[in-house]
């Protein structure tokens, strides 16, 4: 059940999301130093961030209109998992893109990343009224394309050599 309390939290069953905010700068900082390189290759991370680079980053987006970020807990632990952002948003077409990462592979394969997108997918809609929402995968992700197809998302085409990372391109689907 989505159930949204002041906007700036959207709860689901298994995980609940916050907007992100520099607030939470020192945990934020802490889960995202942690995560795995697997997890920052799918997401298309390729940048080494230190932490000032995560403050000014994070003082940024506090006035950006193109995108919401938000941060995934666990509704049992409150442990922070992960963040879902919606980004790209053009108020005129009523698109936008999405992106998710899960910091630690313990984490994976509980549903958290399904329930989170599927919360971000009705802010996006809802609240938002947008008529379009996208995302680019790797098509190793196998993880990945069964979530994104799982809640909706369809296969469009091949965005041929969309994503250099370890010295090869790769595509995009």
């Amino acid at each position: 059940m989505l159930t949204a309390r002041n906007f700036l939290e959207l709860a689901g069953s298994r995980v609940y999301v916050k907007k992100l905010d520099k607030s939470y700068i020192e945990e934020y900082w802490q889960a995202f130093d942690a995560a795995s390189i697997e997890t920052m290759i799918f997401t298309g991370t390729q940048a080494v961030f230190s932490k000032s680079d995560m403050e000014r980053y994070l003082e940024g987006i506090s006035s950006d209109k193109s995108r919401v970020d938000f941060l995934i807990f666990s509704r049992d632990t409150n442990q922070m998992l992960g963040e879902v952002v919606l980004n790209n948003i053009n108020r005129n077409n009523s698109s936008a893109n999405i992106r998710i990462l899960i910091f630690h592979k313990d984490n994976f394969g509980k549903g958290y990343g399904t329930e989170a997108m599927t919360l971000a997918l009705h802010y996006g809609f809802g609240m938002l009224g947008l008529h379009r929402i996208e995302l680019g995968v790797l098509p190793f992700n196998d993880r990945g394309l069964h979530t994104y197809e799982k809640i909706g998302f369809k296969r469009e085409g091949i965005l041929r050599d969309g994503e250099f990372f370890n010295h090869k391109y790769h595509d995009l689907i």
